[in-house]
């Protein structure tokens, strides 16, 4: 089957096209914006339309709150990392991370903080539901 490029690597297209549908069904159900699917060492791999951000802000600075997220949680014995909030003025920043064997993490803002219980719900559903069509991309691809 062809594959295409996506961002900063090439997904097969019906892997991507999945992707894409669960990244908008998300936002649509939601006031999320700006979600993406990343990998733990900082390539983007697919996102929705309003996630018109930096490059920089999906790679590098991701997988290295990841990591030290990663240090933290374990060193003072609270267990593997799950997610990472992030509030600013303006809003909230969101990585939820998958468990040890997951290679990504789904990254999204949201502006209403008064929600963030159920933003929580919903994003971890659809990291869940994401799951199986993530471990069809393969992970020697995230490395070239």
């Amino acid at each position: 089957m062809e594959r295409i490029r996506s961002s900063e690597l090439d997904i097969d297209p019906d892997i991507l096209a999945d992707l894409m549908k669960n990244l908008e069904q998300l936002e649509s159900s939601t006031d999320l914006e700006g979600t993406a699917i990343v990998s733990k060492t900082g390539l983007r791999i697919a996102s929705s339309e309003t996630a018109d951000v930096v490059a920089d802000i999906y790679s590098a600075s991701p997988a290295t709150l990841i990591s030290l997220g990663e240090k933290i949680s374990t060193g003072l014995g609270q267990g593997e990392l799950r997610e990472i909030v992030i509030k600013g003025i303006k809003g909230y920043t969101i990585i939820l991370v998958g468990d040890a064997g997951n290679n990504f993490m789904l990254f999204t803002n949201c502006k209403k903080g008064y929600k963030l219980g159920y933003y929580f719900h919903k994003i971890r559903k659809a990291f869940k539901e994401m799951e199986p069509v993530l471990m069809k991309i393969e992970s020697s691809s995230l490395h070239t």
